[in-house]
């Protein structure tokens, strides 16, 4: 193995910041919805202010914890799955609340949740060498994508006092459920996936 081949020396302080970003992300989850809640029935300019930013927040705490995690050293499989697990319940959370307002409808929800319950079946009944590493999908990944993007455009809508148009988001929301039944009758095997840590 030459020097460059060598895994990179663990950084323990990295690591805790990679960790500690992916387990902010799902305690995020509480506040996020009272606070999605609250801005949807009038809510303060405070609350539309904080909600907007803990939206990025969540976005950014996922962009950054599995490069953290590369950088430290510190890439493990189980990260790797909290990393996919804290997004699943973020945005499925975010979308059935957004269902409950009466946002999108609840359809998206349960497509997304039968996505991601495929998703946990598949690797649950891998071998031992399946778990030590994620499957890798594109069109998985590109639905965690439009997942994401749909949760800010719901945020960005209640935030803004419905400026955007309910009627539009509804709309996009309908998109991605479609897209969302594309991916879950392609029938294939590794949908929604990550390999960050």
């Amino acid at each position: 193995m030459s020097h460059s081949d060598a895994p990179p020396k663990r950084n323990e302080y990295l690591a805790i910041a990679a960790r500690s970003l992916t387990l902010a992300r799902v305690v995020a989850v509480v506040p996020f919805l009272w606070l999605l809640v609250d801005v949807a029935h009038g809510g303060s300019l405070t609350a539309r202010s904080v909600l907007a930013l803990l939206y990025g927040f969540v976005v950014l705490s996922d962009f950054l914890d599995g490069r953290i995690a590369r950088r430290a050293g510190a890439a493990s499989a189980f990260w790797a799955r909290a990393d996919v697990g804290a997004d699943m319940f973020f945005n499925l959370s975010s979308l059935a609340a957004a269902a409950r307002l009466g946002l999108i409808g609840p359809w998206v929800a349960a497509a997304m949740a039968l996505l991601a319950g495929r998703f946990v079946l598949r690797i649950s009944r891998g071998s031992d060498k399946k778990w030590a590493e994620l499957p890798e999908d594109r069109a998985g990944k590109l639905a965690g994508v439009l997942f994401y993007v749909l949760v800010g455009w719901i945020t960005a809508e209640v935030a803004s006092g419905g400026l955007l148009g309910r009627f539009a988001l509804a709309r996009g929301g309908d998109a991605v459920f479609l897209y969302t039944l594309v991916v879950l009758c392609s029938g294939r095997a590794r949908p929604m996936s990550s390999r960050r840590p």
